[in-house]
């Protein structure tokens, strides 16, 4: 059994698979990744529900809309889409933690 730093051959047509660290790595920079776009993404888009929103924040996204009045429609989709991405943004930063985690003692 190979080690954790040796090449893993049979990949197609004999290309070398990566090892378990080159993988893990190449997981925590994807995580990294989409998590710079996220924050970047969010540093573009005001969060702040609207007053006259708010009561719409908890809904199911299609019945948020269905009970917007079309004039703040776009607004809406604007406040749902920061909580999107700040949900994402959570969910990577978490991922990340675990795969560097592994990483770390491989």
């Amino acid at each position: 059994m190979p080690t954790n730093n040796e090449v893993i051959t049979g990949g197609i047509d004999g290309v070398p698979l990566p090892t378990p660290r080159e993988s893990r790595q190449a997981e925590v920079d994807a995580y990294t990744a989409n998590i710079n776009i996220y924050q970047a993404l969010l540093a573009t888009l005001d969060g702040d529900w609207d007053a006259d929103l708010i009561h719409l924040k908890d809904l199911e996204m299609q019945e948020a809309a269905r009970q917007c009045s079309f004039e703040r429609l776009a607004r809406l989709a604007v406040l749902q889409q920061y909580d999107q991405v700040t949900n994402l943004l959570k969910t990577e930063t978490v991922e990340r933690a675990k795969a560097q985690a592994i990483l770390d003692i491989l």
